[in-house]
């Protein structure tokens, strides 16, 4: 595959409830300088202009949570997990007549246009597709079954921690979430279905500022990382 016969769309899976936050709000739908988390993710994707349209799956309507009357965004239906939700994402994306998908999270919203561009180029280069991850730095232990306790270190040694976005061919995406199952318990991201058919996903590397909104603690890095210039 190459650039020029390559048509990109994004999917971002906004279904999830993200209870970890401990919001009544689902974090896809926190305001962050006067945006919500979901439309700060919507306006990372499409900073690349190869990104033709955004399907975001969502269970919600919300009028306020992105702007929904723009022509390059559509909803499509989310499902219960976020294998589901992408699938839908990436068979509308297919029927729209995209080849690719650039599947990112709806709760990262800091994602830098350099990574992005990077992540696409390096999907481009041939079928595996590939992924923006980052090195893990910290030092990992294991611990004992229902304990508190460590039971060994482990290696970080080629260890890297998987982000989005994730970018692959739409059609072996779709293939490979169904042959795997929605409901897999090791069905954790794109990168993992792919791999399941025996695919191996290039690695990109991504950022500190793309960072996943889990915790309550990560809105106040958020709203650091998109604070606009001079405030």
């Amino acid at each position: 595959m190459t650039n020029k016969v390559a048509s990109i769309a994004a999917v971002i899976p906004a279904a999830g409830r993200g209870r970890r936050m401990q919001s009544a709000t689902p974090k896809q739908f926190l305001v962050v300088h006067g945006k919500t988390l979901l439309q700060h993710s919507v306006d990372a994707v499409l900073r690349d202009p190869r990104v033709e349209h955004v399907f975001i799956a969502s269970d919600e309507q919300n009028e306020q949570a992105v702007a929904k009357s723009l022509p390059n965004i559509s909803f499509v239906a989310g499902g219960v997990t976020r294998a589901e939700s992408v699938l839908s994402g990436v068979l509308h994306a297919i029927t729209q007549g995209y080849t690719h998908v650039v599947v990112h999270d709806a709760a990262r919203p800091g994602l830098p246009a350099a990574v992005l561009s990077a992540v696409i180029d390096a999907a481009l280069s041939g079928d595996n597709g590939a992924i923006v991850a980052m090195p893990v730095r910290d030092s990992l232990k294991r611990s004992e079954p229902d304990s508190d306790m460590i039971s060994t270190s482990v290696s970080r040694e080629h260890l890297w921690q998987a982000q989005t976005p994730q970018v692959f061919t739409a059609a072996l995406l779709a293939d490979a979430i169904s042959e795997m199952g929605v409901e897999h318990p090791q069905l954790t991201d794109e990168a993992s279905a792919m791999a399941y058919l025996g695919y191996h996903p290039r690695l990109v590397m991504g950022s500190l500022k793309n960072i996943k909104v889990t915790h309550p603690e990560d809105l106040e890095l958020v709203t650091a990382i998109l604070a606009p210039p001079g405030r």
